[in-house]
């Protein structure tokens, strides 16, 4: 229920957002936004291995498309693969994402170019020569306004017995690679309440610096949540954040990405129990 009205309010505030100002586009900042394309590491297929297959979005100057969990406003990319028999699909990994604006709404999201990475592992025998796959992909890309799209996008790939790279494709996908958050267990000491969040970080992983952001990947915390950094006693670095009115009910951890300076961390630091 609590997604559903997150979902009801968000897009209600792009509604308003967008009637609002209609009148003031003008043609730099007209849709589509963007443009996009499906692209593979190998030119071919190899039987039972996993083959890396990107998203990639380039946005046009004022645009952007959004993260996993945008915040306020927004809808985030989605990727429904129509894949041959025995074929599977990972889960989308997702670049680090950015804080940007659907007009004075505050979302999380890319203006930068990006590639939505996915892990594709074939069968261990494949009887055609070539393999089809097939992906239904739907996004929402602003500026002043909001311009959601869908497209089916297809690979047709011969079958090999050695992968073929694709020096271009293989490029996009290293850049998206390095731009996936990375884990650091020793990062976070504690994480602790309920209308007010208090992570606590390690002070030995954290640099002088105030510029830290939380992006909230499960809606505990919002877009538009301020987010407040004090020292502790103990050197430590404590960031402080009210708990979303549309933040799930139940919890046991706090998932999402930790921005320190320009390095991206994915964590999950559970809450103690009771």
């Amino acid at each position: 229920m609590n997604t559903l009205v997150e979902m009801i309010r968000s897009l209600l505030v792009l509604i308003l957002a967008f009637a609002q100002t209609t009148s003031a586009y003008d043609a730099q900042l007209d849709g589509p936004g963007l443009d996009v394309a499906l692209i593979s590491e190998s030119r071919s297929i190899t039987p039972g291995l996993p083959l890396t297959i990107g998203f990639h979005i380039h946005h046009h100057a004022g645009f952007h498309t959004y993260w996993k969990k945008p915040g306020i406003v927004g809808v985030p990319t989605s990727l429904e693969w129509k894949l041959p028999q025995g074929f599977t699909a990972s889960e989308i990994r997702w670049p680090y994402p950015e804080n940007t604006f659907m007009a004075e709404y505050p979302c999380h999201g890319y203006e930068r170019d990006v590639t939505l990475l996915v892990t594709l592992t074939p069968p261990a025998k494949i009887e055609t020569k070539t393999v089809t796959l097939k992906v239904d992909a739907n996004w929402m890309c602003c500026a002043r306004g909001c311009f959601p799209n869908f497209q089916s996008f297809e690979l047709t790939l011969p079958v090999t017995r050695k992968p073929i790279p694709d020096p271009h494709a293989t490029a996009l996908i290293n850049t998206a690679s390095k731009e996936i958050p990375k884990t650091n267990p020793k990062l976070i000491s504690s994480v602790r309440g309920h209308q007010q969040i208090e992570l606590k970080l390690s002070s030995p992983a954290i640099p002088n610096s105030k510029k830290v952001y939380f992006f909230s990947s499960d809606g505990q915390v919002s877009s538009d949540q301020p987010q407040k950094i004090s020292r502790g006693t103990d050197g430590s670095l404590i960031l402080t954040m009210p708990r979303s009115e549309f933040s799930p009910k139940k919890f046991k951890s706090l998932p999402g990405v930790l921005k320190i300076e320009k390095q991206f961390f994915k964590i999950n630091p559970a809450y103690p129990r009771g």
